[in-house]
Protein backbone atom coordinates (compact mmCIF):
# COMPACT_ATOMS: atom_id res chain seq x y z
CA UNK A 1 0.00 0.00 0.00
CA UNK A 2 2.84 2.30 0.59
CA UNK A 3 3.92 2.11 -3.05
CA UNK A 4 0.68 2.85 -4.29
CA UNK A 5 0.10 5.79 -2.14
CA UNK A 6 3.78 7.12 -3.58
CA UNK A 7 2.62 6.11 -6.92
CA UNK A 8 -0.81 8.05 -6.50
CA UNK A 9 0.73 11.17 -5.43
CA UNK A 10 3.28 11.74 -7.81
CA UNK A 11 1.11 11.05 -10.32
CA UNK A 12 -1.18 13.44 -9.34
CA UNK A 13 1.35 16.21 -9.03
CA UNK A 14 2.50 14.77 -12.42
CA UNK A 15 -0.44 14.81 -14.54
CA UNK A 16 -2.83 17.34 -13.06
CA UNK A 17 -4.27 19.97 -15.06
CA UNK A 18 -3.86 22.08 -12.24
CA UNK A 19 -0.93 22.10 -11.56
CA UNK A 20 -0.12 25.06 -13.53
CA UNK A 21 0.05 28.70 -13.13
CA UNK A 22 -3.44 30.29 -14.25
CA UNK A 23 -3.21 30.78 -17.97
CA UNK A 24 -0.08 29.93 -18.90
CA UNK A 25 1.94 26.32 -19.31
CA UNK A 26 4.35 26.82 -16.47
CA UNK A 27 4.42 24.07 -13.83
CA UNK A 28 3.93 25.12 -10.31
CA UNK A 29 5.44 21.79 -8.71
CA UNK A 30 7.96 19.13 -9.98
CA UNK A 31 7.66 15.35 -8.94
CA UNK A 32 7.22 15.40 -5.43
CA UNK A 33 9.44 14.07 -2.27
CA UNK A 34 6.97 11.83 0.22
CA UNK A 35 7.89 10.73 3.58
CA UNK A 36 6.19 8.60 6.18
CA UNK A 37 6.08 8.85 10.17
CA UNK A 38 4.86 6.52 12.89
CA UNK A 39 2.00 8.22 14.93
CA UNK A 40 4.08 6.92 18.07
CA UNK A 41 7.45 8.90 17.34
CA UNK A 42 7.57 10.72 20.54
CA UNK A 43 9.39 13.36 18.55
CA UNK A 44 5.85 14.70 18.45
CA UNK A 45 5.66 14.94 21.75
CA UNK A 46 9.15 17.09 22.27
CA UNK A 47 6.69 19.18 19.76
CA UNK A 48 4.46 19.95 22.16
CA UNK A 49 7.28 21.32 24.53
CA UNK A 50 9.42 23.28 21.46
CA UNK A 51 6.27 25.04 19.96
CA UNK A 52 3.74 25.13 22.45
CA UNK A 53 1.01 22.84 24.26
CA UNK A 54 -1.42 24.23 21.74
CA UNK A 55 0.36 22.38 19.15
CA UNK A 56 -1.45 18.88 18.77
CA UNK A 57 0.26 15.50 18.56
CA UNK A 58 -1.14 12.88 15.94
CA UNK A 59 -3.57 10.97 18.41
CA UNK A 60 -4.76 14.08 19.61
CA UNK A 61 -5.65 15.55 16.59
CA UNK A 62 -7.71 11.75 15.94
CA UNK A 63 -9.87 12.81 19.12
CA UNK A 64 -10.62 15.98 17.87
CA UNK A 65 -11.57 14.95 14.55
CA UNK A 66 -12.93 11.66 14.92
CA UNK A 67 -14.00 12.24 18.60
CA UNK A 68 -12.00 9.05 19.24
CA UNK A 69 -8.57 9.62 21.41
CA UNK A 70 -8.22 5.60 20.94
CA UNK A 71 -5.71 5.92 18.34
CA UNK A 72 -2.94 2.97 19.19
CA UNK A 73 -1.29 2.80 15.82
CA UNK A 74 -0.98 4.85 12.48
CA UNK A 75 1.16 6.92 10.08
CA UNK A 76 1.58 10.35 9.31
CA UNK A 77 1.81 10.58 5.13
CA UNK A 78 3.95 13.75 4.12
CA UNK A 79 5.22 15.18 0.90
CA UNK A 80 7.35 17.76 -0.17
CA UNK A 81 6.34 20.12 -3.37
CA UNK A 82 9.07 21.70 -4.47
CA UNK A 83 8.89 25.12 -6.86
CA UNK A 84 9.64 24.83 -10.74
CA UNK A 85 12.89 26.04 -11.93
CA UNK A 86 10.42 28.88 -14.13
CA UNK A 87 9.26 29.96 -10.53
CA UNK A 88 12.29 30.00 -8.58
CA UNK A 89 14.32 31.96 -11.80
CA UNK A 90 11.70 34.64 -11.94
CA UNK A 91 12.04 35.11 -7.97
CA UNK A 92 16.10 34.68 -7.99
CA UNK A 93 15.69 38.10 -10.49
CA UNK A 94 13.81 40.34 -7.30
CA UNK A 95 15.18 41.64 -4.42
CA UNK A 96 12.36 43.60 -2.41
CA UNK A 97 9.07 41.90 -3.64
CA UNK A 98 8.13 38.46 -4.89
CA UNK A 99 7.53 37.79 -8.68
CA UNK A 100 4.25 37.14 -10.19
CA UNK A 101 5.32 33.50 -11.08
CA UNK A 102 6.45 33.46 -7.13
CA UNK A 103 3.06 34.97 -5.61
CA UNK A 104 1.15 33.58 -7.90
CA UNK A 105 2.59 29.48 -6.80
CA UNK A 106 2.42 30.73 -3.58
CA UNK A 107 -1.34 31.81 -3.72
CA UNK A 108 -2.78 28.95 -7.03
CA UNK A 109 0.07 25.81 -5.45
CA UNK A 110 -1.37 26.24 -2.15
CA UNK A 111 -5.05 25.60 -3.43
CA UNK A 112 -3.25 22.90 -5.53
CA UNK A 113 -1.48 21.53 -2.26
CA UNK A 114 -5.35 21.03 -0.39
CA UNK A 115 -6.43 19.73 -3.22
CA UNK A 116 -3.84 17.24 -2.67
CA UNK A 117 -4.40 16.64 0.81
CA UNK A 118 -8.31 15.74 -0.32
CA UNK A 119 -7.18 13.31 -2.47
CA UNK A 120 -4.73 11.70 -0.02
CA UNK A 121 -7.40 11.44 2.67
CA UNK A 122 -10.08 9.84 0.13
CA UNK A 123 -7.42 7.43 -1.32
CA UNK A 124 -6.08 6.53 1.98
CA UNK A 125 -9.97 6.47 3.32
CA UNK A 126 -11.09 4.33 0.69
CA UNK A 127 -8.74 1.30 2.42
CA UNK A 128 -11.20 1.64 5.93
CA UNK A 129 -8.67 3.42 7.72
CA UNK A 130 -9.94 7.08 8.87
CA UNK A 131 -7.63 9.76 7.86
CA UNK A 132 -7.25 13.43 8.46
CA UNK A 133 -5.61 16.52 6.95
CA UNK A 134 -5.11 18.42 9.57
CA UNK A 135 -4.60 21.92 7.60
CA UNK A 136 -8.11 21.21 6.42
CA UNK A 137 -9.58 20.70 9.83
CA UNK A 138 -11.54 23.03 11.38
CA UNK A 139 -9.72 22.72 14.44
CA UNK A 140 -6.27 23.77 12.94
CA UNK A 141 -5.86 27.26 14.12
CA UNK A 142 -3.02 29.89 14.27
CA UNK A 143 -1.69 30.39 17.64
CA UNK A 144 0.70 32.95 19.38
CA UNK A 145 3.67 32.03 21.88
CA UNK A 146 5.93 34.76 23.42
CA UNK A 147 8.93 32.76 23.02
CA UNK A 148 8.97 31.65 19.09
CA UNK A 149 6.14 33.67 17.74
CA UNK A 150 3.27 32.98 15.56
CA UNK A 151 2.67 29.06 15.48
CA UNK A 152 -0.34 26.85 14.53
CA UNK A 153 -1.62 23.63 16.27
CA UNK A 154 -0.10 21.49 13.40
CA UNK A 155 3.37 22.35 11.71
CA UNK A 156 3.12 20.76 8.07
CA UNK A 157 7.28 21.47 8.40
CA UNK A 158 7.34 19.71 11.64
CA UNK A 159 5.59 16.58 10.19
CA UNK A 160 8.20 16.27 7.83
CA UNK A 161 11.55 16.45 9.26
CA UNK A 162 9.43 13.52 11.18
CA UNK A 163 9.30 12.18 8.22
CA UNK A 164 13.07 12.51 7.24
CA UNK A 165 12.25 15.12 4.33
CA UNK A 166 14.20 17.66 6.08
CA UNK A 167 15.98 19.49 8.51
CA UNK A 168 15.58 23.48 9.49
CA UNK A 169 17.79 26.19 8.43
CA UNK A 170 18.50 29.70 9.81
CA UNK A 171 15.28 30.94 8.29
CA UNK A 172 12.74 28.22 9.83
CA UNK A 173 12.28 26.89 6.09
CA UNK A 174 13.08 22.95 5.52
CA UNK A 175 15.73 22.33 3.94
CA UNK A 176 15.37 18.78 1.65
CA UNK A 177 16.90 16.77 -0.98
CA UNK A 178 14.99 19.08 -3.54
CA UNK A 179 16.12 21.88 -1.53
CA UNK A 180 14.18 24.84 0.31
CA UNK A 181 11.74 26.47 -2.22
CA UNK A 182 8.54 24.43 -1.53
CA UNK A 183 5.52 23.83 -0.20
CA UNK A 184 4.53 21.19 2.41
CA UNK A 185 1.54 18.41 2.84
CA UNK A 186 0.33 16.19 5.28
CA UNK A 187 -2.26 13.58 6.97
CA UNK A 188 -2.96 11.62 9.29
CA UNK A 189 -4.28 8.03 9.42
CA UNK A 190 -4.99 4.86 11.36
CA UNK A 191 -3.04 2.77 8.36
CA UNK A 192 -0.02 1.54 9.08
CA UNK A 193 2.88 2.15 7.36
CA UNK A 194 6.67 1.64 7.32
CA UNK A 195 8.44 4.94 8.55
CA UNK A 196 10.90 6.66 6.31
CA UNK A 197 14.59 6.49 7.37
CA UNK A 198 16.07 10.06 8.25
CA UNK A 199 19.31 10.73 6.98
CA UNK A 200 20.27 13.21 9.60
CA UNK A 201 20.91 13.53 13.05
CA UNK A 202 20.57 17.05 14.30
CA UNK A 203 17.82 19.36 13.77
CA UNK A 204 19.82 21.85 11.73
CA UNK A 205 21.95 19.11 9.76
CA UNK A 206 21.08 20.57 5.94
CA UNK A 207 22.13 24.20 7.10
CA UNK A 208 25.75 25.57 6.04
CA UNK A 209 25.20 28.10 8.32
CA UNK A 210 24.77 25.65 11.38
CA UNK A 211 26.57 22.62 10.40
CA UNK A 212 29.58 24.89 8.93
CA UNK A 213 29.44 28.61 10.35
CA UNK A 214 29.38 29.33 6.73
CA UNK A 215 26.98 30.76 4.38
CA UNK A 216 24.27 33.72 5.74
CA UNK A 217 23.37 34.73 2.02
CA UNK A 218 19.46 34.12 3.04
CA UNK A 219 20.57 36.78 5.45
CA UNK A 220 21.11 39.55 2.65
CA UNK A 221 18.85 38.33 0.13
CA UNK A 222 15.79 38.77 3.15
CA UNK A 223 14.65 43.07 2.36
CA UNK A 224 12.66 42.69 5.80
CA UNK A 225 15.90 42.34 7.96
CA UNK A 226 13.82 39.32 9.46
CA UNK A 227 16.82 36.84 9.47
CA UNK A 228 20.08 37.53 11.21
CA UNK A 229 22.71 34.99 12.69
CA UNK A 230 19.86 34.48 15.52
CA UNK A 231 17.40 33.11 13.52
CA UNK A 232 14.11 34.19 11.80
CA UNK A 233 12.05 36.89 13.29
CA UNK A 234 8.38 35.63 12.58
CA UNK A 235 7.07 38.60 13.89
CA UNK A 236 8.87 41.05 11.04
CA UNK A 237 8.89 38.15 8.42
CA UNK A 238 4.89 38.50 8.83
CA UNK A 239 4.44 42.27 9.40
CA UNK A 240 6.52 43.09 5.72
CA UNK A 241 4.52 40.02 4.10
CA UNK A 242 1.17 41.66 5.12
CA UNK A 243 1.64 45.50 5.54
CA UNK A 244 4.35 45.78 2.92
CA UNK A 245 4.20 42.93 -0.12
CA UNK A 246 0.20 42.62 -0.06
CA UNK A 247 -0.28 46.28 -0.93
CA UNK A 248 1.85 46.23 -3.30
CA UNK A 249 1.77 43.52 -5.96
CA UNK A 250 -1.37 41.77 -4.52
CA UNK A 251 -3.94 43.53 -6.78
CA UNK A 252 -1.98 43.24 -9.83
CA UNK A 253 -1.03 39.74 -9.38
CA UNK A 254 -4.21 38.88 -8.85
CA UNK A 255 -3.53 36.94 -5.45
CA UNK A 256 -5.39 37.07 -2.12
CA UNK A 257 -2.20 35.82 -0.10
CA UNK A 258 1.14 36.81 1.40
CA UNK A 259 4.35 35.84 -0.34
CA UNK A 260 7.66 36.77 -0.54
CA UNK A 261 10.23 33.74 -0.86
CA UNK A 262 13.09 35.89 -1.74
CA UNK A 263 15.12 34.40 1.24
CA UNK A 264 14.12 30.47 -0.46
CA UNK A 265 15.33 31.70 -4.04
CA UNK A 266 18.95 32.74 -5.38
CA UNK A 267 20.60 30.80 -2.49
CA UNK A 268 22.72 27.72 -1.62
CA UNK A 269 20.14 25.35 -0.54
CA UNK A 270 17.82 26.87 -3.19
CA UNK A 271 16.94 23.40 -5.06
CA UNK A 272 19.12 20.90 -2.77
CA UNK A 273 21.17 20.13 -0.08
CA UNK A 274 24.17 22.61 -0.10
CA UNK A 275 27.52 20.56 0.23
CA UNK A 276 29.84 22.03 3.28
CA UNK A 277 32.92 23.99 2.67
CA UNK A 278 36.29 21.90 2.54
CA UNK A 279 38.01 22.19 5.93
CA UNK A 280 41.08 24.15 5.39
CA UNK A 281 44.13 21.77 6.43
Amino acid sequence: MKEEIISQITNFVSTSELNKLPHTEIKIYNSPLIGFADVNNPIFEVYKQKIGSFHLTPKEWFGLEFEDSSLSKGTVICWILPFTESVLKSNSLENELPSKEWAQARFYGEQFNDMLREFVVNIVTETGSRTVAPSLSSHWKRSYDDTIGIASTWSERHAAYAAGLGTFSLTDALITERGMAMRVGSVITELVLESSQATYNGVYDNCLHYNSNSCGVCIRRCPAGAISKNGHNKDVCFDYTRKIVMPAVNEAYEVTTPSCGLCQTKVPCEKAIPKRPKVKS
